[in-house]
């Protein structure tokens, strides 16, 4: 197996102040990445240790339970939320006490009642017990993310029940029709968010988080996901690799959570290893996903490793074959394009490196709002170190960096002249 590489393995706590919550800009260190406020896990057992050794790059987990049976520590700064599983007095009653004394960003409800050996209960029945735990979680306006849905299921595992939109009985093996059968019994014209599941491979994935939030008009939390065969460890890390940075970047997915910290029956899909507090590759490669929120500026002087870009189009991402680093943007497409954002204490003329290889040469500008910054010119093949001044004002910035010709990019470098 190819080893991961990184430039820090140690980080402080970078974390926004709540999940999901707008607040005042974060200005972080190039080199300590910044705790994504979407990302979670799905979790059965974790120590004090684990949570510590996921806390870096993870903010939040949940059990299928109602309360917090694993107890993260205060050191990790992990949000827990509580689901209402399924249609049992006992996830009401147990919801119920916990918030007394308990209030989490979100409230999740329902899992998989289109599956069985899961919830396993009709959109009519779903959506009376979506309004229980409405009753319940409206007392302290706690938002309500469900029903989690399986994506889709074999006849034989779906849930069957007369459908009042086709007024004929259907066989739910797809979540949209459960879903809309759902929303017609709530009566409502929507809820504040959609859970759903995939452990297809990535063109699933990228169908789904494009197709829900445009199907349902509300933000989405992808609860479960992994590619359940995957040919292998490697192909299971390039899986996640691409699934988080579209899930970072897309506005209309909330929240995600990767399935899980340890699987026994399938041990690719495991973040941590055997050992307390110890990750797998994928697990460290899921803690050191960049995030690409624009609340987020990058101080300078430092090394921006250019898949922390803000927006982007044109680009894909990769792990880097280069020396050093995690991962690299790779720019194909006609003058495809990276956005980043930066602080600087003063108003200064910066060395920048820009660490880039190519098979044909290319040319790279740096543009502030189409007006340029600096330019770097590739005229050999192979990874390459390239230099260039560029000024940068006082306090937050922002600058386009723009490829003309195909190009893998790893890091830019800001040192003071």
């Amino acid at each position: 197996m190819t080893p991961i590489r990184f430039l820090l393995p140690v980080y402080s706590t970078l974390a926004f102040s709540s999940l999901f919550a707008a607040g005042d800009p974060i200005i972080a260190p190039c080199d300590i990445p910044v705790k994504s406020a979407k990302r979670g896990v799905c979790l059965n057992e974790a120590d004090a240790k684990d949570f510590l050794a996921l806390s870096p790059g993870v903010s939040w987990y949940y059990t299928w339970h109602f309360a917090d049976t694993q107890h993260a520590p205060g050191a990790a700064k992990m949000n827990f939320i509580p689901m209402a599983w399924g249609n049992r007095e006992a996830d009401l009653k147990g919801l119920a006490e916990y918030l007394k004394s308990h209030k989490p960003p979100f409230v999740l409800a329902i899992n998989e009642p289109n599956l069985k050996d899961q919830a396993f209960i009709d959109p009519k029945t779903t959506a009376e017990l979506y309004l229980k735990i409405q009753a319940i979680t409206d007392k302290y306006g706690i938002p309500i993310v469900g029903p989690n849905m399986a994506l889709g299921s074999g006849e034989d595992a779906s849930i069957k029940a007369m459908d009042p939109i086709e007024n004929k009985q259907v066989t739910y093996t797809f979540q949209n029709a459960f879903l809309k059968a759902f929303l017609f019994y709530l009566g409502k014209p929507g809820v504040p968010a959609l859970g759903t599941h995939t452990y297809g491979n990535f063109g699933e994935l990228k169908w789904l988080t494009e197709m829900m939030p445009k199907e349902f008009e509300c933000p989405v939390w992808i609860t479960e996901f992994a590619d359940w065969h995957a040919a292998n460890a490697e192909a299971e890390i390039d899986y996640m690799i691409q699934s988080v940075d579209l899930m970072e970047r897309s506005p209309k997915i909330q929240g995600y959570a990767w399935f899980k910290e340890r699987v026994k029956g399938n041990p690719k899909l495991s973040l941590l290893g055997e050992n307390p507090g110890s990750l797998t590759p994928l697990g460290e490669a899921y803690v050191h996903m960049p995030v690409h929120d624009p609340a987020v500026y990058y101080k300078l002087p430092g090394r921006l490793q250019l898949e922390s870009y803000t927006a982007m189009d044109g680009a894909d991402i990769a792990r880097t074959k280069d020396a050093e680093g995690f991962l690299e943007m790779t720019m194909l497409d006609s003058k495809p394009w990276l956005d980043y954002q930066v602080f600087s204490e003063e108003a200064q003329v910066f060395n920048a490196q820009l660490r880039i290889s190519t098979s044909e040469g290319a040319t790279i500008e740096l543009l502030s709002e189409e007006s340029p910054l600096a330019k770097f010119t590739a005229t050999t093949k192979g990874w390459q170190t390239l230099t260039a001044p560029i000024f940068l004002p006082a306090g937050k910035s922002s600058f386009r960096l723009r490829v003309s010709g195909p190009a893998r990019l790893n890091w830019i470098e800001f040192s003071k002249k």
